[in-house]
């Protein structure tokens, strides 16, 4: 959104920032393990969404909270995970 997250800069390839200060948590699930979507796919989603929404706009840093696999995963599982997310949102981490 030009004008509210960044601003063109005239005769420059990079805008400005206009969310600079703001930080970000980004929570994604999947079913591909996050060592096999790093090393082999090298994270193009998250990469995509990270820096070239979240950062491209100034918003820094950009934490990652990674759940997975989600399929054929266990009550106990979601459970676990769901502990975690909200106890991430209640200290604003």
């Amino acid at each position: 959104m030009p004008g509210i997250t960044f601003e063109f800069v005239e005769g420059s390839p990079f805008p400005k920032k206009l969310l600079k200060g703001k930080t970000a948590r980004i929570i994604i699930t999947a079913d591909t393990p996050r060592w096999y979507d790093w090393l082999f796919m090298r994270s193009p989603a998250l990469n995509q969404f990270k820096k070239g929404t979240l950062e491209f706009c100034g918003i820094s840093p950009v934490k990652v909270t990674y759940i997975a696999p989600i399929r054929d995963s266990t009550l106990d599982f979601g459970e676990q995970w769901l502990k975690k997310v909200y106890n991430l949102g209640m200290k604003g981490a």
